[in-house]
C-alpha cells in the first residue's frame, strides 16, 4: 500500500514538472537546429584554440548556453524535489548531446576552417549543458557519442572506416550522415532525395529508432545517387561512394 502511495506521490511530481521541462526541451532543440544558419565554409581557426574550453564558438552554443544559465537560475533553482529533477533534467541532456551529434553529422560544406569550428562548438557544448547534470562525463552513451564524433571531422574516409567506435558509441548512420558532407552535390543527403526539410527529417529520425530504418533509408539514397550516374552516362562515382558502401556493408554483419 505504502509503494502504491509513493508511486502515486512520483507520478504526480513529474505530471507538475512535464509542462516546464517539455518548454524547455523544445527551446533546446530549438537553439540546436540554428547550428544550420551558421557559416561553417570560411571559419578559421588554430587546432589548439578549438580544443580549448574557451574557444570562440558559434553563435548559437552562445546562445544556447545564456538559456541554460537563465533556466537553471530562473526555474530550475526554485524546486525542492531535486531527485526526481535531477533524474529529469539528466534525460533532458542526453537528448540534447544526442540531438547535438545529429544535426552535426547532417551538416554538407565543412571547410577546414568549419571543422575546426566545428569541433570548438563540441567542446563548448560539454560546458554548456553542465548546469543541467551533476557530470557531463557520466552520461554513458550521450557522452561517447559527442566524443567519438569529434574526431570523425579530422579523419580520412578511409580511417573512419577502420574507427574502432564505428557501430559502437558511433553508429553506422550517424557516420554515414557525416559521410554525406565529403560528397559532391549530386550526392544528395537522404532527406533531400526524399523532398523533406532538415526539420522533418529530424522528427522522422525520432520516431524511426531502429538502425536498420536509417540505414534502410540511407542506403535507397546511394541507390538514388548510382541511379542519377548511370542516366547521365557517367561511369566513375564520388570517392567517398565506396567507403559509405562499406559502412553499409560492415553494418549489415553486426
Amino acid at each position: 500500500m505504502k509503494a502504491d502511495v509513493f508511486e502515486g506521490i512520483l507520478a504526480l511530481i513529474n505530471s507538475a514538472l512535464d509542462p516546464l521541462l517539455d518548454v524547455i526541451r523544445l527551446d533546446l532543440e530549438n537553439h540546436i537546429f540554428k547550428m544550420h544558419s551558421e557559416d561553417f565554409t570560411s571559419s578559421t581557426l588554430s587546432r589548439d584554440i578549438a580544443d580549448s574550453p574557451d574557444a570562440p564558438c558559434s553563435g548559437y552554443i552562445q546562445d544556447l548556453q545564456d538559456f541554460i544559465i537563465h533556466v537553471q537560475k530562473n526555474y530550475i533553482a526554485l524546486y525542492e524535489c531535486r531527485e526526481i529533477l535531477s533524474q529529469r533534467l539528466e534525460e533532458m541532456v542526453c537528448r540534447t548531446i544526442e540531438l547535438f551529434v545529429r544535426h552535426a553529422s547532417l551538416l554538407r560544406a565543412i571547410g577546414e576552417g568549419g571543422k575546426l569550428k566545428l569541433a570548438a562548438d563540441m567542446a563548448q557544448i560539454e560546458f554548456a549543458v553542465g548546469p543541467l547534470c551533476h557530470k557531463v562525463s557520466d552520461l554513458g552513451k550521450s557522452y561517447k557519442l559527442l566524443r567519438s564524433f569529434r574526431p570523425l571531422l579530422f579523419q580520412t574516409s578511409e580511417d573512419i572506416v577502420n574507427n574502432p567506435a564505428l557501430g559502437e558509441s558511433l553508429p553506422h548512420s550517424v557516420v554515414l550522415h557525416h559521410l554525406f558532407s565529403r560528397a559532391p552535390n549530386e550526392l544528395k543527403s537522404p532527406h533531400e532525395v526524399a523532398g523533406w526539410s532538415l526539420g522533418f527529417y529530424s522528427q522522422w529520425l525520432d520516431n524511426h529508432t531502429s538502425e536498420e530504418e536509417k540505414l534502410a533509408l540511407i542506403r535507397g539514397t546511394l541507390e538514388a545517387y548510382v541511379q542519377s550516374v548511370r542516366s547521365r552516362g557517367e561511369k566513375e562515382f564520388a570517392p567517398v561512394y565506396p567507403i559509405m558502401l562499406r559502412i553499409l556493408q560492415a553494418a549489415s554483419t553486426t
